[in-house]
C-alpha cells in the first residue's frame, strides 16, 4: 500500500528515464538537469486536488490546469487533463515515483 504523505508534493516527470508504458518522476526538492523543451509536473496535495504544471515563457513552471486525485491501495487514479487514468504506483520513495499507466 502507498503511503499518501509521500505522494502529496509536486513531482517533475524525468523523460530521460520514462518509458512507453512507466513515467518516472522526482521530487520537485531534488536538482533536476534542466532539458529542451522544459519538463512537465504533477503536484499533487493532502486535499486531493492535482495540479499539471508545465514550463512558461520564463521557464518557471506554471500551472496547466486542476483536477483531483486518489489512492487505492497502490492504484492512483487522476482526473486531471494530460494526465487522466489509473496508474499503478511501482516505486514510491521521498525522492521518486514511478507509475505505471493502466
Amino acid at each position: 500500500m502507498a503511503d499518501e504523505a509521500k505522494l502529496c508534493r509536486e513531482w517533475i516527470e524525468i523523460r530521460e528515464e520514462t518509458t512507453a508504458d512507466h513515467f518516472v518522476f522526482r521530487s520537485s526538492t531534488v536538482q533536476i538537469p534542466p532539458t529542451r523543451g522544459g519538463r512537465r509536473g504533477l503536484e499533487l496535495s493532502e486535499s486531493g486536488l492535482a495540479e499539471a504544471k508545465a514550463p512558461g515563457p520564463t521557464d518557471a513552471m506554471q500551472s496547466q490546469g486542476t483536477g483531483r486525485w486518489s489512492l487505492e491501495g497502490d492504484m492512483l487514479h487522476i482526473e486531471l487533463p494530460g494526465w487522466a487514468g489509473d496508474y499503478e504506483i511501482e516505486e514510491l520513495k521521498d525522492n521518486i515515483l514511478v507509475l505505471k499507466k493502466r
